[in-house]
């Protein structure tokens, strides 16, 4: 009886420990910096702490609209820095990389969509401190079928010492087919 129980209490603390969700890493195993687990640890380090946000959004010729935001479901705001991931293994073929050592020990990393790859991602531009935290991210997507269109230059800018998110803002146009293009703006501050 008593092997029994050590065998339940051996197979339960098994069946914990694979449940456990792993923390994302500020890297994948390349070395590339983590979009994703990025986005993915801002995303809940936001919902919990839900800081007063300013928000200004303009569309065309109008003028900017700017509200102030106490709730924000930063799934949903974060989602367009979530998209420009391109460490997926279908992606990365389709992308050249550059690396360049920053006067302050920082990297700044660029992947360039290649020439006749169909890829989301036109661009992803990566400024990383020497303690490898984001300080900068730069993403231009794009999407396109026979009936839609849209292109989005998405700047995300980072805390220099905590590498948290301090700001984003995007600019974009969307066309469909029988309607006009719709140039859009929005800033968000912290």
């Amino acid at each position: 009886m008593r092997n029994y129980s050590i065998a339940c209490i051996a197979i339960a603390l098994v069946a914990l420990v694979a449940c456990e969700q792993p923390v994302p890493r500020n890297s994948s195993a390349d070395g590339t910096f983590d979009v994703a687990g990025y986005v993915q640890q801002e995303i809940q380090r936001l919902q919990t702490r839900q800081p007063a946000v300013l928000k200004s959004v303009r569309t065309e010729n109008e003028p900017a609209e700017t509200i102030q935001l106490e709730r924000v479901e930063w799934a949903e705001e974060l989602a367009v820095f979530e998209e420009a991931d391109i460490n997926k293994p279908t992606l990365k073929e389709y992308y050249s990389r550059e690396e360049q050592v920053l006067p302050e020990g920082g990297k700044a990393i660029t992947f360039n969509r290649l020439p006749d790859a169909e890829a989301p991602i036109e661009r992803l531009y990566l400024h990383l401190s020497p303690e490898n935290k984001l300080q900068r991210l730069e993403a231009t997507l794009q999407d396109q079928n026979l009936l839609f269109y849209s292109r989005r230059k998405a700047v995300l800018e980072a805390d220099p010492l905590s590498g948290h998110l301090q700001s984003y803002h995007i600019n974009g146009v969307q066309k469909l087919v029988f309607s006009d293009s719709l140039h859009y703006s929005v800033q968000v501050n912290l």
